[in-house]
């Protein structure tokens, strides 16, 4: 992708759009799984979530290179949480999502991480990896050889 080529559809439209969804099946459709008070815990996994998600930004900020997926990277950023896992914004999203379900306790509610982590999975992680592997060369090579995709 180049910087005038965007997908249509990034990855933080699926993950609003997902949590939209299973919120409201939660009201309509109840299929609690989870009971009280375990689906607290899904506070934990949430704030877990943005404090990831937020880390990945602030390292992707000192480095001056754009956050959105279809944007050009200028840096190869592999500081902070991006040295246990390659998709550290990803994972945070996925992670926050999963909290949302815990706490809403529904079977429908893990909908939502799954469509997000499979979106990323199939539709932008392999094109993300063939552009840092274009831009970056052996160095990005190296780091994808070192460092998950996941956790």
């Amino acid at each position: 992708m180049t910087e005038q080529t965007h997908p249509k559809i990034l990855p933080p439209h699926v993950a609003i759009s997902s949590l939209i969804l299973v919120t409201i099946l939660h009201y309509l459709i109840p299929t609690p799984v989870i009971p009280k008070p375990f689906n607290y815990f899904g506070i934990l996994f949430f704030i877990l979530g943005l404090a990831v998600l937020f880390w990945s930004f602030g390292m992707f900020r000192k480095k001056e290179t754009p956050i959105l997926p279809g944007q050009k990277p200028t840096a190869l950023v592999i500081e902070g949480p991006y040295k246990f896992t390659r998709n550290p914004m990803y994972l945070g999203v996925a992670t926050a999502l999963l909290g949302v379900a815990v706490y809403l306790g529904d079977l429908l509610a893990f909908l939502a991480p799954t469509i997000f982590f499979a979106f990323v999975s199939i539709k932008f992680i392999p094109r993300e990896e063939k552009l840092m592997e274009n831009l970056f060369g052996k160095k990005y090579i190296n780091y994808r050889n070192k460092v998950r995709r996941w956790i």
